[in-house]
C-alpha cells in the first residue's frame, strides 16, 4: 500500500477535535488526526544526538540493505531492522511522491507542531530518521531500486533536496512534558531502530565481514573464483598429505 498526498486511509485509536467550518475543512482534519494518532507506544525522553552513519549508502557498505515493508495497513512505523551474522535489513514503507507531496508532508508538520495538537512528534521523528538515511541523489536512487520510493516528483535530485529542506525545516528541540527534549525523542519505535542500527554499524566484527564480502565476493563470478581457488588448495593438499604419506 502506497502513501499519497490524495489517499491515506489509516485507522487511529482517537481522534483529535474537527473544526467546525466547511465539509471540505472537517474532512482534511479528520484524515491529518487519523495520520498523527498511530500507536507508537510510550513516549520517553532520550537524548538522539549522535548519528555515526551519514547516508543510506554508509548502511550498504557495511552490509545493510533496505527492502519494503508491505503490508495491509500503512503506518508511520511500519519501519523494522533485523541484525544477522555480518548483513542487516532495514525495512520502510513504500512512498509515492507526486507534485502535492511536498505540501503535503510541510502541512503535517506543521500541524503537528501546533499548540493545540498532541505531543508525539510522529511525522517530525519520521521524516528526522528519513533525513538521516538521504543525503543526495545517490541515496534517493538506492531507496528508489530497493521499491521504498517511488518518484513521480521529478529526479532523483528534487526528491532528495525536499528531504534535505524538510530536515532543515525540523526543530532541533521541541516543549514537550514541562521540558525541552529532542523533537525525534517522542517515538519509542524510531528510537529502537536507531539503536540497532547504530549497534549493527558500529559491530567491528560485523562490519569486517560485510565490507570483506562486498570487495571480494560483489558478483557471482567472484564467488564461482572463490569456489574454485578453494577447490583446489584442498585438492593440493590432499596430494601433498598422500606424497608424504604413501600406503
Amino acid at each position: 500500500m502506497y502513501l499519497s498526498s490524495s489517499q491515506i486511509t489509516l485507522n487511529s485509536k482517537e481522534n483529535n477535535q474537527m473544526v467546525t467550518q466547511s465539509k471540505e475543512n472537517e474532512h482534511n482534519e479528520m484524515e491529518i488526526n487519523t495520520i498523527l494518532n498511530q500507536d507508537v507506544g510510550d513516549e520517553q525522553e532520550v537524548d538522539w544526538n549522535w548519528n555515526t552513519y551519514k547516508s543510506i549508502r554508509d548502511l550498504k557498505t557495511i552490509g545493510i540493505r533496505v527492502t519494503t515493508n508491505k503490508t495491509d495497513e500503512w503506518t508511520w512505523s511500519n519501519i523494522s531492522f533485523k541484525s544477522n551474522l555480518f548483513s542487516g535489513e532495514l525495512r520502510l514503507p513504500v512512498f509515492c511522491f507526486n507534485d502535492v507531496t511536498p505540501y503535503f508532508f510541510r502541512n503535517l508538520i506543521a500541524y503537528e507542531m501546533c499548540p493545540d495538537v498532541q505531543y508525539n512528534y510522529e511525522c517530525c521523528s519520521f521524516f528526522t530518521f528519513m533525513d538521516s538515511l538521504v543525503d543526495n541523489a545517490e541515496d534517493v536512487k538506492e531507496l528508489r531500486s530497493a521499491g521504498v520510493f517511488q518518484n513521480l516528483l521529478g529526479s532523483d535530485e528534487d526528491l532528495a533536496k525536499l528531504f534535505n529542506e524538510l530536515g532543515d525545516d525540523l526543530p532541533t528541540k521541541m516543549y514537550c512534558n514541562n521540558s525541552y527534549t529532542n523533537a525525534v525523542a517522542y517515538s519509542k519505535k524510531y528510537i529502537l531502530i536507531k539503536l540497532q542500527i547504530e549497534k549493527h554499524y558500529t559491530n567491528k566484527w560485523k562490519t569486517w565481514l560485510a565490507q570483506a564480502y562486498n570487495t571480494h565476493f560483489n558478483t557471482p563470478w567472484a564467488m564461482i573464483a572463490f569456489l574454485a581457488a578453494s577447490l583446489a588448495l584442498i585438492l593440493t593438499f590432499i596430494q601433498t598429505w598422500f606424497a608424504i604419506h604413501p600406503k
